[in-house]
């Protein structure tokens, strides 16, 4: 009879073989953490911030571009690429693929926004003597919402 892979695997074995995958895990993100400092040598800011490694394997560089435009600009400069990365270290490079990646594109932006709206915007002690003025001339309802947000400068 046949064996079933999808069958359910003993604990033992799942757990044996786990510290080796972590380690391939580990060693791949390593790899690919230096391949993507070699990019950012390679490629201008620009060009950095919509493309990243994805991934490395048997000579073959997979890039990710973030729209189909900065993947035909990448596809133009591959040649370039392809003789820069060989140049800096990586001599058994023998092609390079590009992907474009908008899913990943999305997440970096994201990234990016959350990070912005995590900054913390002061309120300066200018507009808070404005508010203050203004409290004193406003209803009382509205003078205890305005005085309220001048206390904000003081954090």
């Amino acid at each position: 009879m046949a064996k079933n892979r999808f069958a359910p695997k003993p604990l033992g074995d799942v757990l044996t073989n786990l510290p080796n995958r972590l380690q391939q895990f580990s060693n791949k993100n390593q790899e690919n953490k230096q391949l993507q400092s070699l990019l950012e040598q390679i490629l201008d800011k620009n060009m950095l911030q919509k493309c990243t490694i994805a991934n490395y394997q048997d000579g073959t560089l997979v890039l990710n571009a973030q729209s189909a435009a900065v993947a035909m600009r990448l596809n133009y400069m591959k040649m370039s690429l392809l003789s820069d990365f060989r140049r800096l270290g990586l001599p058994e490079l023998c092609q390079i693929k590009i992907q474009t990646s908008p899913r990943s594109a999305k997440s970096l932006q994201a990234n990016q926004q959350q990070q912005q709206s995590q900054e913390k915007k002061r309120l300066t002690k200018s507009a808070q003597q404005s508010l203050l003025e203004v409290a004193q001339h406003a209803p009382d309802s509205l003078r205890l919402k305005l005085e309220k947000l001048a206390k904000l400068a003081d954090r």
